[in-house]
């Protein structure tokens, strides 16, 4: 199996992060002398909140509200997972380009490795699922329906225009229904993959 790079895209509450990781053990488990580099930007940011340090502070204060924080901030938390990736790993990026700036560096990354084999995955969920989703799933920065309404917003002014910048750039481009059961859209996503 030729490494393949794959960026998943959705709606808050779409799934992404579910898919991502059954992908990232169905790669582990079929090529295991490959190993998968992913880089999956919510658990990043929790991460780096918790640092406590100033920028930490003021990114907690934009997740909590809702917003979608500036490009500087993923694209450094991405960097920081792929420096020690050799180009020769499988690739996840889950959450990660939600600008079209933020596809733009990551096309360029992927590009500087050399590789061709690159996705992007779109998990479409109407709204209303999305929104029973998250409140269900009870974290902080899902808590109000300001923070929900301004998450829903800026996945259609930004995110959208970030997956179709990777087609732009030549990715090949997947929409799987993401309001399917999950191992239906799990085995969707290795048959657009070629993987499986």
């Amino acid at each position: 199996m030729n490494p393949i790079t794959v960026a998943f895209f959705g709606i808050s509450g779409s799934g992404k992060g579910t898919q991502a990781d059954m992908l990232e053990k169905f790669l582990n488990r079929e090529d295991p002398k490959r190993s998968v580099a992913r880089a999956e930007m919510g658990a990043l940011a929790r991460a780096f909140m918790k640092t406590g340090t100033p920028l930490a502070k003021r990114t907690e204060e934009i997740v909590s509200s809702g917003g979608l924080l500036p490009s500087f901030i993923p694209i450094y938390l991405l960097v920081e997972v792929l420096k020690n990736f050799t180009g020769e790993e499988h690739l996840i990026l889950d959450g990660t380009c939600r600008k079209p700036f933020q596809s733009m560096v990551a096309d360029e990354i992927v590009n500087f490795y050399g590789r061709t084999d690159k996705h992007a995955i779109m998990l479409t969920l109407g709204r209303e699922a999305a929104r029973a989703r998250l409140v269900s799933r009870g974290r902080h920065d899902d808590a109000t329906e300001a923070a929900l309404e301004r998450r829903f917003a800026w996945f259609e002014q930004d995110v959208i225009p970030a997956y179709k910048t990777l087609e732009e750039l030549g990715w090949a481009m997947h929409e799987i229904n993401g309001e399917d059961d999950i191992e239906s859209i799990h085995k969707t996503i290795l048959s657009n993959l070629h993987v499986a």
